[in-house]
């Protein structure tokens, strides 16, 4: 006999079975239980799975409330105040109240009584005519887009400013607050195009000037913080010429400055406010 070690046992390589895989480990012990215990198994698991989906759609549910709440409380940090309603009704009236106490005389008392709401007349709705100077053209435009109208009135004769004396100072304050209703209307209501303000007239005289701002007009004033143009405190007619930030808002204010005229359609059911632009001062 050599010395070779002998061959393999053949048959002890091919009948033996090999380890089955974890998955497969798995599938047998599935198998080996009863089906009342797989089915319950799973039950649980769909029923695990479903709670945790529960709270956490509860737990976003919250978080979003108290981010909007936080949004709503502090007007996306543009302003302390936001109103109610994006609407022209609510809205304008809100913004219009708001804005009117924030403004007065030496002696504390407000200095207008301002309303607001959509531009229209009489419940018939106003279309803006601007009218350039003679010098630009004399072209007339029609504005499109939708508006919002507010109206001062200082509780004298024709809405005059029945207290104290005219002066440039406080016809300066009354245009920064123009200014102001037209910011939060562009910033709070919805789909607001333009904003018209109706300023008191001078004593014994018709209300005859308006102030009229477009979306892009104050376009970077609405990008940043309400208080960056017009910083607080709000300043009254003794106060006003000194206070931060006058004389930026005086050219703003300039620029939309207009003499107002009201005319109705014969044709359709709109009044026609007509826009004249007033020699801009030098």
């Amino acid at each position: 006999m050599s010395g070779r070690a002998p061959p393999p046992d053949v048959r002890a390589v091919v009948t033996e079975e090999p380890a089955p895989a974890e998955g497969e480990r798995g599938r047998k012990r599935d198998a080996a239980r009863p089906p009342a215990v797989r089915h319950a198994a799973r039950f649980q698991f769909f029923t695990g799975a479903l709670i945790f989906v529960a709270v956490a759609a509860t737990a976003l549910a919250f978080v979003f409330a108290a981010t909007s709440g936080d949004r709503k409380a502090t007007g996306n940090n543009w302003a302390a105040f936001v109103p109610s309603s994006d609407g022209l009704d609510t809205g304008a009236r809100e913004i219009a109240d708001y804005v009117g106490r924030q403004y007065r005389m030496p002696t504390g008392e407000q200095l207008v009584a301002v309303t607001g709401g959509p531009l229209e007349l009489q419940d018939l709705p106003m279309k803006i005519a601007v009218r350039e100077s003679v010098a630009d053209g004399g072209d007339i435009s029609i504005l499109d887009g939708k508006g919002v109208l507010f109206r001062m009135c200082g509780l004298g004769e024709k809405c005059s400013i029945a207290k104290g004396k005219a002066t440039n100072e406080r016809a300066m304050l009354l245009r920064r607050e123009a200014l102001e209703l037209a910011l939060y209307s562009f910033h709070d209501l919805k789909d607001i195009e333009h904003v018209v303000v109706f300023m008191p007239p001078a004593k014994g005289q018709d209300p005859s000037i308006a102030l009229h701002f477009g979306r892009g007009d104050v376009a970077g004033q609405l990008a940043r913080p309400l208080k960056t143009t017009l910083p607080l405190p709000v300043p009254n007619p003794d106060t006003i010429a000194t206070a931060p930030n006058t004389s930026a808002v005086q050219q703003l204010t300039f620029a939309n400055l207009f003499k107002f005229s009201l005319t109705t359609g014969n044709q359709d059911a709109n009044v026609f406010l007509v826009l004249d632009p007033l020699p801009t001062p030098s």
